[in-house]
């Protein structure tokens, strides 16, 4: 069989080039890609018969790469650091998945099941294409937060702001909880662009379903549900009151 790794971390793709060659040497990796639209490309042009995916990826999401490449006739095993309920959902599908760190057993087990799929008849994707599609909803009102002893799943809703301390980023939500991780404040801007948060400043994005007051006066803040007052920076005043208008008028 032959398969694309697709993952935005390049040590990601060559740990599990590496875990493919001692659990199936059958498995030929004609192609990696560590940017999604590339991948889309080599996708297209190689037909694999297995595609690793990873999910949460910058610039497109591994739900948005299928959505764009629209019928595909390979198994789809998702590498992904994913909520239970989603795993769940996948498991029973026409796909797979492997949750970060990968384990071995796992890696061969999906595999296999991709090898039996590849013996019996051609597969029917439409269920699995209406399983992504519904999943993407619910992927994109989660949020996986890397912490030192695993993962934290948060409903994106509960997040009032987020500020950034150099390469660390804390979470405030709605419940006054605060969730440091150690990954800086851009790699969520653009996740959390389209999901009605805006960032304000340099070191914050906050909630626009949070915001209680926008203040004019001194330069510019935003009043938060939990009391915060935010400084609006001058560069992104205008994203700012646009975003708002939009909202308003949405």
């Amino acid at each position: 069989m032959t398969a694309i790794l697709i993952d935005d971390e390049p040590n990601a793709t060559e740990a599990l080039t590496n875990m493919l060659r001692m659990t199936a040497p059958d498995v030929t990796v004609v192609a990696v890609a560590n940017d999604p639209q590339l991948g889309l490309e080599k996708i297209r042009e190689l037909q694999p018969d297995l595609l690793f995916l990873d999910i949460q990826m910058p610039h497109m999401t591994g739900f948005e790469l299928l959505e764009k490449l629209g019928k595909f006739n390979c198994s789809v095993i998702f590498t992904t650091a994913y909520d239970q309920y989603a795993l769940q959902a996948f498991k029973v599908s026409a796909a797979d998945y492997l949750l970060k760190p990968i384990d071995m057993d796992e890696l061969e087990a999906a595999v296999d099941k991709a090898r039996e799929r590849k013996k019996a008849a051609q597969p029917d994707f439409s269920a699995f294409e209406r399983l992504f599609r519904q999943v993407q909803k619910t992927e994109a009102r989660r949020l996986a937060l890397p912490t030192s002893d695993g993962l934290i799943f948060i409903a994106v809703s509960t997040i009032v702001r987020l500020q950034s301390d150099s390469n660390y980023t804390t979470f405030y939500l709605e419940s006054k909880e605060k969730i440091v991780v150690s990954r800086t404040l851009g790699e969520y801007e653009e996740q959390l662009d389209q999901q009605n948060f805006c960032r304000i400043h340099h070191s914050h994005i906050i909630n626009l379903s949070h915001l209680r007051r926008y203040i004019k006066t001194d330069g510019g803040y935003a009043e938060m549900s939990d009391g915060a007052r935010v400084e609006i920076s001058r560069r992104k005043r205008d994203d700012f009151v646009a975003k708002l208008g939009a909202e308003f008028n949405g």
